[in-house]
C-alpha cells in the first residue's frame, strides 16, 4: 500500500463536471470495492478557474492508499477515452524526488495536519466524497450557497441548510453549530490571503464585519415580531 495523487487535467470546467458527475459517481463504487483501494477521496477545482491560482481548465485529484498500477491497469483506459480529458499524471508518495516523501497517506497527512487532525481528514474525506457524488447524483444543477428568499423559497433553502442538515444528523446544537461557522470563516480569510493576498483577505474580512454589523438592526426587529423562546422539538 502506498499514497498516491492521480491529477486529471481537463480542458475546461465543464469537462470537469461531466467527468465528476458522469463517470466518478460509479468509478467510486468500483474504487471503493477494489483490492488495489484502501482508502481515498477526490477534489475538484473547476469553480476556481476564473481565479489564478494554478488551475487551467478543469483538475481532479484522485488522493488514496492503494495500489496505483492496479488503478491504472482497472481505469486508466476509461480516462483516456473520456472527452474533454486533456493529461493525467500519477505521483507515488514513496518515490517523490523533489520534496519529501512518505510510506503512506496517512502519514502525509498527519505531516501536514498533526497527529490529530491528519487522522481526522484521513478518516472524514472519504465520508465527503461519497456525499459529494450523492449531492451530483441528485441535484442536476448545483444549489446555490446562500441564495435570497423567495416567495418560492421563502427561507433562502440552498448548499448552506444542506450542511445545517449535517451537523443537526451528526448531533451538534445551535451553538457549536455556530462556533463552527465561525471557525470556517477565520480559515476561508486567512486561505483568501493565502491565495490573493493580504488586500483581498482584508476586503472580505470587511464584508463579512458590514454584513454582521448590519444583521443587528434586521435582528432587533425580527425579535420584535416574533415569539421567541415558544419553539420545542
Amino acid at each position: 500500500m502506498v499514497g498516491t495523487t492521480i491529477e486529471l487535467h481537463f480542458g475546461n470546467a465543464a469537462a470537469e463536471r461531466r467527468f465528476t458527475d458522469s463517470y466518478l459517481p460509479d468509478a467510486w463504487e468500483r474504487y471503493e470495492n477494489a483490492e488495489y483501494w484502501d482508502r481515498g477521496w477526490f477534489w475538484a477545482y473547476g469553480q476556481v478557474a476564473e481565479y489564478d491560482v494554478g488551475v487551467d481548465g478543469g483538475l481532479v485529484r484522485l488522493v488514496f492508499d492503494g495500489d496505483p498500477d492496479g488503478l491504472l491497469d482497472a481505469e486508466a483506459d476509461q480516462w483516456e477515452a473520456f472527452e474533454g480529458l486533456e493529461s493525467w499524471e500519477c505521483t507515488r508518495y514513496d518515490e517523490i524526488e523533489d520534496g519529501e516523501s512518505y510510506e503512506s497517506l496517512l502519514a502525509q497527512q498527519r505531516d501536514a495536519k498533526g497527529p490529530v487532525g491528519g487522522e481526522y481528514e484521513y478518516r472524514y474525506k472519504p465520508l465527503t466524497s461519497r456525499l459529494a457524488l450523492d449531492y451530483r447524483c441528485e441535484f442536476d444543477e448545483s444549489l446555490a450557497a446562500a441564495p435570497e428568499p423567495t416567495e418560492q423559497n421563502p427561507l433562502g433553502l440552498g448548499f448552506w441548510s444542506l450542511l445545517h442538515s449535517l451537523f443537526v444528523q451528526c448531533g451538534y446544537d445551535w451553538y457549536e453549530e455556530n462556533d463552527a461557522c465561525l471557525w470556517a470563516m477565520e480559515s476561508r480569510v486567512k486561505s483568501i490571503a493565502a491565495y490573493h493576498g493580504a488586500e483581498a483577505a482584508r476586503e472580505e474580512y470587511e464584508r463579512l464585519r458590514t454584513t454582521w454589523t448590519e444583521f443587528e438592526d434586521e435582528l432587533d426587529d425580527w425579535l420584535d415580531d416574533t415569539e421567541a423562546g415558544t419553539t420545542s422539538v
